[in-house]
């Protein structure tokens, strides 16, 4: 992260950073979007699209720890996608060497989209205010300060472009500078229906297939009313230092298949050690309970659905 990026980055509280991931990245990510997204060829017209979780809450059915939806399951690049290497040094520049993922999703806006409203929310130092969507209880994860030659940050999102935003569009959106305000966001300018309706001190934030925006849920954000006549489709991955966290529900890197491990470390759950040889163990037993337990789980429903041997 040079430094203009860290000027423009403290000036406004996003980056546009472009050609982070190539063509075959694009079309892996794309592909396995599309696997999951249309089973049968069929699609719900104006059905809320988005994929992956914020990780407040288990799914409907599903009954073992560490069960809140992730991409990570969907394998290839999303994998590589938790340590990318264009964009691990901005990442340890605006959260420090110990971070970790927290949670993330995937969002869609086309022209059948139903929610086409802008609500901005966030705001620096906890300025959101109870009726903000990022924390309403501002619990210190959404944050940024600079401090002594070092940046500091809460909750920091990098938004992957699968598909090329036009100006006019619509698409990521935010109050630039307002990462480090200390007055409420006005009320009247929360929801926006249409984008003629927005304030005038709105960035819209175009972008090409493979660019990314990093920014802080510091600042105050959301998504442009879509008029585009493409998609949209963004990738959510979301960060913390070690010690902070926005979900309840922490991965469990065992549920993921292969991992670097630079990779489980980053899905560890948070503490003020970080990935440590004091935490590492104590996580690894929770892990190991928790293959345990569902072991004995899939033993229990295999022998209640196995009808008894007749005398």
């Amino acid at each position: 992260m040079n430094d203009e990026e860290k000027y423009l980055f403290d000036l406004r509280g996003y980056l546009h950073v472009k050609n982070v991931l190539t063509p075959a990245q694009v079309a892996d990510l794309s592909d396995r979007l599309e696997e999951r997204r249309s089973p049968g060829g069929k699609r719900s017209p104006g059905r809320k699209e988005q994929y992956g979780s914020d990780r407040t809450r288990y799914p409907e059915g599903e009954s073992g720890a560490f069960s809140a939806k992730s991409l990570i399951e969907w394998g290839g690049t999303y994998i590589d996608l938790i340590d990318l290497p264009r964009i691990a040094p901005y990442l340890e520049a605006l959260l420090g060497s110990k971070y970790r993922l927290d949670h993330d999703y995937i969002k869609i806006d086309n022209a059948a989209s139903q929610f086409k409203q802008l609500f901005l929310h966030g705001g620096g130092q906890g300025a959101g205010g109870e009726r903000d969507r990022v924390g309403p209880s501002d619990g210190g994860q959404c944050y940024y300060r600079y401090n002594n030659g070092r940046i500091y940050n809460g909750l920091v999102a990098v938004a992957f472009e699968l598909n090329t935003v036009q100006p006019g569009d619509g698409g990521f959106a935010c109050v630039p500078g307002s990462h480090k305000v200390n007055f409420p966001l006005p009320a009247d300018w929360r929801t926006s229906k249409t984008q003629e309706e927005m304030p005038e001190c709105v960035d819209r934030v175009a972008a090409e297939a493979g660019d990314a925006i990093i920014f802080t849920e510091a600042c105050a954000h959301g998504t442009v009313p879509w008029k585009g006549n493409s998609e949209r489709r963004t990738i959510f991955y979301k960060y913390c230092p070690h010690a902070v966290a926005w979900s309840p529900c922490y991965y469990n890197a065992d549920r993921y298949g292969e991992l670097s491990d630079n990779q489980r470390d980053m899905l560890m759950p948070p503490s003020a050690y970080g990935a440590h040889d004091h935490t590492r163990p104590i996580w690894e037993r929770v892990q190991a309970d928790q293959a345990e337990l569902q072991r004995l789980r899939e033993e229990a429903r295999a022998s209640e659905e196995t009808p008894p041997e007749r005398s």
